[in-house]
């Protein structure tokens, strides 16, 4: 079929800006497409290109020697047909034009990696890759098959292969998201549990192959790959059935029989997904395999794509983010490299949740002892039977636990439904643990917690109390503790009990923004090994202390990803992450490079530029002397207390003014309030990607963080094709509408638009004073904050605002002077 340059050309730019841009968030300016090279390629024009470096037009060398990855995209043709052979063809000549030792070829809904030299598919840790990949993995593919040309698998650790996977997993969550619109769910849990039941069913034979388990006479998710939907329907009911019946995936029973009435229906009631739904379903799960070996929790991703704000809220009290239970899982066992049937383990999270920390756990030691080459028959019976323990007092989450786990690549077998706290619940032989890892629940409880040092009934004492008594002498614990355990003065016995019992070696600030917007709670990672089960010397060595400032995610309700990177290309706002550097080299995370090492007391503090572009220096880590800890009265445990001692301002410090241009001038004199424009969406300013426009304007929102406030073009409005958005040129006043309504950031002059959760406030012409925006920023925040609602989600009054407020209006240079000294304030 004769194929269409303008359409072509179409599906060109929707790869880049949907998928390399929007998803795997490759720099738009370091893509080019269809482009002549003439000293390199000649009259051949390579489809895509990406490289380390921007295209300007006129540093042709620069970029071209830079290359990181190189693709031929053919529109509507399929694998291995003849436009699919002229691709490889095509990519043959030109990569080695490009002295690139790889090449892609991409029909934009699959994509396959080929060696330049041999031409076999290259793989990444034995699975296909069906998928364009980030930027850390596309150097990555590059620096190896530099090293060895005829290699065809890329081994990588867990870190590495996170990003790309979870990026894909979370595109493809969003396509489901789109036919989900259709479907008449419930509830969101059973949207969630309906797509972990058919993730487990593609899972499921991806598991069997591998394992070499599988058996040609029976039906798996690939037999149900039909053209009818009636006929895949089916099918796929007969899976179901004997997965339920047959095989040890039917301890899942419950999962399967929500999606058998999904799709079959039960007794006299039909299914409610249509067969052509289905049919489009089992397409985005088909593609998005292989599943196996994916570096992060898959039902949290679930989670994350499809749970309302008001449920992430109950289900905070079970729900560890990935990237934190991941690094917490490898600093915890990171003397675990190899296998060693002659000195095996066990892990424990005796209040699991969904399995977070067990999942990231099986996957630190699997990746560990692949790489270290010691991943055994014995090593695998091991870690799917013997190692892996968890207890949770939810039915359900007992059920998700498994599922994780069974999806991570198995491990599940010893997961029970108890509450760790009664005793006469405790569902397992054994008593004692090399290693627990734990986010217990917090809050007030109904169990008086088992230390004669203190009398409460704390949850989260009561579960340390707990964890100090399932933990075997010598064995280390990784237990979140939010800040009243190590710092409430009526605690202190507490504190120096588990002083007398154990060692800790490390406690980790999380920022106050980890959980949200699960919770909001200040927690505290502490690490330890129990020294003995009785009373002892308080331990001798220090304390290694961290505080984490910058996690990846913006330190606010929205937690959206910081992922601007330094010119290694490591990361700028993530010191949890590991990444690959600009030589394909991949490199540890901050924090698991300083552990236990870095202290930057001789230095008075680490330098960093925060998420808002301002240089920063602040004390983040010591190796804290236990005589230091001793010699306060309440043995406080707090980093922050060690490394940021809070710097009480006085109080009663008050601004005096000598000289006034006014009194009580009503907030209508002065301003101009500048509303929203209404349709303004994420949704509709995505879409302006695909337009070559100048992005020119800065897009306030409900945001705080207007210094990475995105860009955007001057546009049609989206409610009202006739005319433009509303914009502004010069200086001006953020207020927040909607979300933490009132506050307020001063605007320097630029160009400005404005969705519906805010308001521009500007100076009105004429009103006869000098007047500084940034003083009224910095001393006047109180009289904003007085016209907003007092709740979570409250909004700004603007009416009453411009009615009721009124301010003094000092000299300009006095105005100038506080500002000159605004660190007083």
């Amino acid at each position: 079929m004769a194929r269409s340059p303008k359409r072509e050309a179409l599906t060109v730019t929707r790869l880049i800006h949907e998928v390399l841009v929007g998803q795997l968030n490759i720099p738009f300016r370091q893509i080019v497409n269809d482009t002549s090279f003439q000293k390199y390629t000649e009259s051949q024009r390579p489809d895509l290109l990406i490289s380390e470096f921007e295209f300007n037009g006129s540093n042709e060398d620069q970029f071209i020697r830079n290359i990181i990855a190189y693709a031929e995209v053919k529109d509507n043709c399929s694998v291995d047909d003849n436009d699919w052979k002229d691709a490889i063809k095509q990519g043959t000549e030109k990569s080695r034009r490009l002295k690139l030792p790889f090449f892609i070829v991409s029909n934009c809904k699959t994509s396959y990696f080929y060696n330049a030299n041999s031409l076999r598919e290259i793989t990444l840790n034995k699975n296909p890759l069906r998928e364009f990949q980030t930027i850390d993995i596309l150097r990555l593919i590059k620096n190896r098959l530099n090293k060895d040309m005829e290699l065809t698998n890329i081994q990588t650790n867990v870190d590495s292969i996170s990003t790309i996977s979870e990026a894909i997993f979370n595109k493809k969550l969003w396509e489901l998201k789109i036919i989900y619109r259709g479907i008449n769910f419930k509830n969101i849990q059973d949207i969630i549990d309906f797509t972990i039941a058919f993730v487990a069913l593609e899972f499921y034979e991806e598991k069997a192959r591998l394992e070499g388990n599988k058996d040609a006479n029976l039906i798996y998710w690939s037999e149900c790959r039909k053209e009818h939907a009636e006929r895949m329907v089916a099918l796929l009911g007969a899976y179901i059935r004997r997965l339920s019946e047959e095989t040890d995936f039917r301890e899942f029973k419950a999962l399967m029989v929500g999606i058998k009435k999904a799709i079959i229906g039960e007794g006299d009631k039909p299914p409610f997904v249509s067969k052509e739904d289905v049919k489009n379903i089992y397409s985005v799960i088909d593609s998005m395999q292989p599943l196996h070996g994916t570096g992060f929790d898959l039902f949290g991703a679930v989670y994350e794509m499809f749970a309302s704000s008001t449920e992430k809220k109950q289900f905070g009290q079970y729900f560890t983010r990935r990237h934190y239970a991941h690094i917490l899982a490898k600093l915890l066992l990171r003397d675990e490299r190899f296998f060693n049937e002659g000195r095996l383990f066990t892990i424990l999270d005796p209040a699991c949740g969904t399995g977070g920390f067990l999942t990231e756990a099986f996957k630190v030691l699997l990746n560990n002892y692949e790489i270290n080459k010691t991943y055994s028959p014995k090593a695998k019976q091991f870690l799917e039977k013997e190692c892996f323990y968890g207890i949770d007092s939810s039915e359900d989450n007992i059920s998700r636990t498994k599922l994780n786990m069974f999806l991570v690549g198995d491990g599940h077998a010893n997961m029970e439904k108890a509450n760790s706290l009664k005793t006469e619940e405790y569902p397992f032989k054994i008593h004692s643990f090399d290693y627990i890892i734990t986010n217990p629940p917090y809050g007030r409880g109904t169990i008086k917690a088992a230390t004669s040092s203190i009398s409460t009934i704390r949850t989260e004492i009561a579960f340390v109390c707990r964890i100090l008594e399932l933990l075997s002498v010598g064995g280390r614990a990784c237990i979140i503790q939010p800040d009243g355990v190590l710092e409430n003065p009526s605690d202190y016995p507490f504190r120096k009990e588990i002083l007398e019992h154990c060692d800790i070696t490390a406690i980790i600030s999380l920022p106050k923004f980890a959980f949200a917007p699960y919770t909001k709670e200040k927690t505290y990672a502490i690490f330890l090994t129990k020294r003995s089960k009785l009373p002892s010397k308080i331990q001798s060595s220090p304390i290694w202390m961290y505080i984490i400032d910058n996690d990846g995610l913006a330190n606010s309700d929205k937690r959206f990803p910081t992922k601007l990177r330094n010119n290694r290309n490591g990361w700028l706002h993530d010191e949890i992450s590991g990444w690959v550097n600009t030589n394909g080299e991949e490199m540890a995370g901050l924090l698991e490079e300083r552990w236990m090492n870095y202290d930057d007391s001789d230095i008075g503090g680490t330098e960093w530029i925060d998420d808002k572009g301002i240089l920063t220096k602040l004390r983040k880590a010591a190796n804290m002397p236990i005589e230091a800890i001793l010699s306060d009265n309440y043995y406080t445990l707090l980093p922050e207390f060690y490394l940021r001692p809070y710097k009480k301002k006085d109080d009663n410090i008050v601004i005096v003014y000598k000289q006034y241009q006014a009194k009580n001038i009503s907030a209508s004199v002065l301003f101009n309030i500048i509303g929203g424009n209404s349709g303004l969406t994420e949704e509709y300013v995505y879409s302006l990607l695909l337009y070559e426009i100048e992005r020119k304007y800065k897009l306030l929102t409900g945001s705080t963080d207007i210094y990475n406030a995105q860009r955007i073009p001057y546009c049609r409005h989206p409610k009202n094709q006739d005319k433009n958005i509303i914009v502004h040129f010069g200086e001006g006043i953020h207020i927040v509408r909607k979300g933490k309504a009132g506050f307020v950031s001063y605007l320097p002059s630029d160009h400005y638009t404005l969705n519906d959760d805010a308001y521009l406030l500007v100076e009105r012409p004429n009103h006869g004073y000098k007047l500084s925006l940034e003083w009224m920023v910095l001393t006047q925040k109180n009289i904003f904050a007085e016209f907003a609602s007092n709740s979570d989600n409250g909004t700004w009054n603007k009416g009453g605002f411009l009615e009721y407020a009124a301010f003094d209006i000092p000299s300009y240079d006095e105005q100038i002077d506080v500002l000159k000294n605004g660190n007083l304030l």
